[in-house]
């Protein structure tokens, strides 16, 4: 590929290579929604964002208090539904 075919924006490959941390740890955080019964995503999200604010990534500090957020709402939405499921199974018995 020649000089003159290669794009000239460098904007999205700078940020894309911004808040690497905070943006997995909101995609893991977005699939406790989907795979939250097993606790790992949330942890893992957690986890990341906490990182993501160790370290003090630029632009990083949104998404990673993002990501805490969802993953203590996916949380306690999760316990929630598992605590009724379970209550409901002990009482039809």
């Amino acid at each position: 590929m020649s000089d003159t075919d290669r794009p000239h924006d460098t904007g999205s490959a700078q940020l894309a290579s911004q808040a690497p941390l905070a943006r997995g740890a909101v995609l893991v955080s977005l699939s406790g929604a989907v795979f939250g019964f097993v606790f790992l995503p949330q942890l893992l999200g957690l986890a990341l964002a906490g990182l993501s604010l160790a370290r003090r990534e630029p632009h990083g500090r949104r998404p990673a208090v993002l990501a805490a957020a969802l993953a203590v709402a996916f949380t306690v939405g999760w316990a929630v539904v598992l605590g009724l499921l379970f209550k409901w199974w002990a009482t039809s018995r």
